[in-house]
Parts: structure tokens; C-alpha cells; sequence
């Protein structure tokens, strides 16, 4: 299902609605083959390429407006954020905001889809468990680009 309901205009929102199945497959017929200790030594090539990058960041400090700019080109790349809400029951459902957005707008379009809005809910993260206080954060800044899971769920958070 696709609908437009966002403020944008032009950016569409798409709600998929389902259940998901947390189990994997396993596959006991896979040969797994026993690989030698020397394997698992950890050799001078390994040191260098975990360092290399650290290498690479250290080299240049950064003033802050710099960082802003990066920061700010960072965002400007980003168009989506797809935030699925997992109810309770265990079902999910998937819509796509713009980053500037802000988390009331993820509220407002909540107490459209629940079934029964009347009765009050709450959002939050986890691990750890985080409820979502302030409304007015953009998801950039919240940290839910470009994708995010968030839980709903019915009473009054402690």
C-alpha cells in the first residue's frame, strides 16, 4: 500500500503492514570445514590494516567548522528514513519520512494507523530501552537515518 501523506508534498509514505518471523532457517546439510589454528593467529598484516584507517582520521584535526560542513554535506545525501514501528503483537509497520522531520510527525502518523487512538501509547528504543520524550528532534539528529527501529506500545511510560 502507498500512500501520500507527507508534509513535503512530493515525498510519498509507504505503510507495509505484516508480521515478522524472527526465526532462521538453519541449513544442517552445510559441510562446514575446520579451518587450521593458524587461522585464527593474529599477524602483522592484521595489525596494520585495523590501524591503517585509524591512521588515516588522526592525521587531519578538524576545527568545528569543518565538522559542521562534513556534517552538513552528510545530510544533504540523505533523503530517507524508513522507520518501521514494531507493535506489541509482534507486527510491523514501515513508513519513509524525510530526514528534516521531526519525531511528532512519526506520533501524528501513528495515531493515524493504530486502531484505537483514544488509548495512550508511547514510543521508545532498545537495547536499552530509551522512550522518545522530546517530539521536537529531526530523525537526523536522533539518530534514525537512515533507518530505525521503534517500538510502540499502550500506557503511560515510567
Amino acid at each position: 500500500m502507498t500512500a501520500d501523506v507527507s508534509s513535503l508534498g512530493s515525498f510519498k509514505r509507504r505503510r507495509l503492514i505484516g508480521a515478522v518471523d524472527h526465526t532462521a532457517s538453519i541449513d544442517r546439510t552445510a559441510n562446514i570445514e575446520e579451518n587450521a589454528d593458524e587461522f585464527y593467529d593474529f599477524t602483522p598484516e592484521d595489525y596494520y590494516s585495523i590501524q591503517r584507517p585509524r591512521q588515516q582520521e588522526d592525521k587531519l584535526l578538524k576545527t568545528q567548522k569543518i565538522r559542521e560542513a562534513e556534517d552538513a554535506k552528510r545530510r544533504s545525501t540523505i533523503t530517507k528514513a524508513v522507520i518501521r514501528v514494531r507493535f506489541p503483537d509482534n507486527r510491523t509497520v514501515e513508513a519513509t519520512f524525510h530526514p528534516s522531520d521531526k519525531i511528532q510527525s512519526l506520533l501524528d502518523y501513528m495515531r493515524k494507523v493504530v486502531a484505537r487512538p483514544e488509548l495512550p501509547f508511547y514510543l521508545f528504543t532498545a537495547p536499552p530501552k530509551q522512550v522518545m520524550r522530546d517530539m521536537s528532534q529531526d530523525f537526523y539528529s536522533a539518530g534514525f537515518v537512515p533507518g530505525a527501529v521503534v517500538h510502540l506500545t499502550y500506557g503511560v511510560p515510567n
